[in-house]
Parts: structure tokens; C-alpha cells; sequence
């Protein structure tokens, strides 16, 4: 993978910026890899920095007290985490693990916090921003707890292609316990997907093979998600 420098700028999020704040803010974002695995954010800790992918995925995590895990939401190329800190609240309510490897850019909370207050612009973009996180978040409760797990990890699989391309490396165990199942489940269900042509999956490397069979088996989420993030697409 080429060092995020040498990449091309690709968040729409930040794209949509307003101009008078861009040139203010380009030489303060710093540049980072994002490995998967990586916790970028943990729970009950101070929040110090945002993020914004410019490839790759970032899950959010909910932990229970008996261990399990379960995502709640993810943040890809059309948003940034670290939202807490921009309204204050320090502690991260949730971890955020990277699920896909990739790239990013990344800015302290302090920092982008003082723009906010700076530009009546910027401050609309991101009240509208976390206008459409609220609902994907409520969208995602709603998919993990009425849509079957096969239906979950078709649309979990055509974001990840959204955000980080194709093929992309992801382990059985990792999609796991990013949806609150046991791997033999998962495997099964990925299993049905490759064994009917919809994805190739070899050595933790899933490649997308029939994206429209895959979109007409995920659950309305999939559509419903994508819809609020070109809500954010559309003020560009």
C-alpha cells in the first residue's frame, strides 16, 4: 500500500467544506495508515482526534459487560469519527476499530472544534452530518435485531467494496465479532454467498464477483444507508 501522502484526496466529506475554510484546514490534517485491527478510539477515553477516511473502514463498536461485541455503525469515505469530541463530550462512547485497511487523515478534536466556531458554513455541514449519523446508526439497530444474518453480511459487504474497493482482506473471525455472531455462522453464510457466484473469497481476501445478485439479496438497509450518505454528497 502506498504512504497516504501519495494518495489522491477521495473524503467527500471534507470535500464539502466550505472553501473558505479549506485552505485553514488542508495543512493541519496529517496523514495515517490505517491497519486493520487498529483501535483508533476506546471507549471512556479522551478523544483527540478526528478522522476521515479517505479509504478504508472504520467500525464502531458497542462491548457488553460479558464480552460480546457488536458494530453499530462504521465510518468510511463519506464521514469522519470522533464526532463526540465535537460536541463536547470527551469520553468516546464508542471504540472504533479499523475493519478494512486503508488510509486516512486525521485532525485534534481542539482544533476542528475552534473552526466550528469560526464558520457559520462548517457548523451546518456537520449538524447535518450528525443529523444523517443518527439515523444510520438507528438504521443499523434496526438491521442487526429484524434482518437475517446472510442479509447482514450481503450489505455489510457491499459497503466494505464502497469504501475500500475490491477484493479487500477480512478474516471470518473479525465480521464475527463485528456482528455479535459465532464464526461458524458467518462462515456458513459466506460460504452460501461464494457457493452461489456472488463473492470469492481465498485466504481472507473477499473479492466481489456479482455486485448486482449481492445488492438484491442485502437487506433495505443497505439502499436506506447510502441514501444519507449522498445526503452529505449533494451540499458539495
Amino acid at each position: 500500500m502506498r504512504k497516504p501522502e501519495d494518495r489522491a484526496e477521495t473524503n467527500r466529506l471534507l470535500t464539502a467544506f466550505p472553501r473558505a475554510v479549506l485552505p485553514r484546514i488542508v495543512p493541519l490534517l496529517e496523514p495515517i495508515t490505517l491497519q486493520a485491527g487498529m483501535t483508533i478510539h476506546e471507549p471512556r477515553r479522551p478523544l483527540e482526534y478526528c478522522y476521515f477516511p479517505d479509504r478504508g473502514l472504520i467500525s464502531l463498536v458497542k462491548a457488553m459487560r460479558d464480552g460480546r461485541t457488536v458494530e453499530v455503525g462504521a465510518v468510511g469515505i463519506d464521514g469522519m469519527s470522533g464526532i463526540d469530541g465535537l460536541l463536547g463530550m470527551e469520553p468516546s462512547t464508542f471504540e472504533a476499530i479499523v475493519q478494512i485497511e486503508g488510509y486516512a487523515r486525521r485532525i485534534k478534536v481542539a482544533t476542528l472544534r475552534a473552526e466550528l466556531e469560526k464558520s457559520h458554513d462548517l457548523k451546518t455541514l456537520m449538524l447535518h452530518y450528525m443529523s444523517c449519523r443518527i439515523n444510520q446508526l438507528a438504521q443499523t439497530a434496526a438491521c442487526n435485531r429484524l434482518h437475517t444474518l446472510r442479509q447482514r453480511c450481503c450489505r455489510w459487504l457491499l459497503v466494505a467494496e464502497d469504501n475500500a474497493g475490491s477484493p479487500f482482506a477480512l478474516t471470518h473471525e473479525f465480521l464475527a465479532l463485528l456482528m455479535g455472531v459465532n464464526r461458524p455462522a458467518v462462515s456458513l453464510a459466506i460460504g452460501a454467498l461464494q457457493r452461489r457466484g456472488l463473492i470469492r473469497n481465498r485466504r481472507s481476501l473477499i473479492t466481489v464477483v456479482n455486485r448486482r445478485s449481492l445488492e438484491h439479496e442485502a437487506c433495505e438497509c443497505y439502499e436506506s444507508l447510502k441514501r444519507e450518505s449522498e445526503r452529505i454528497r449533494r451540499r458539495e
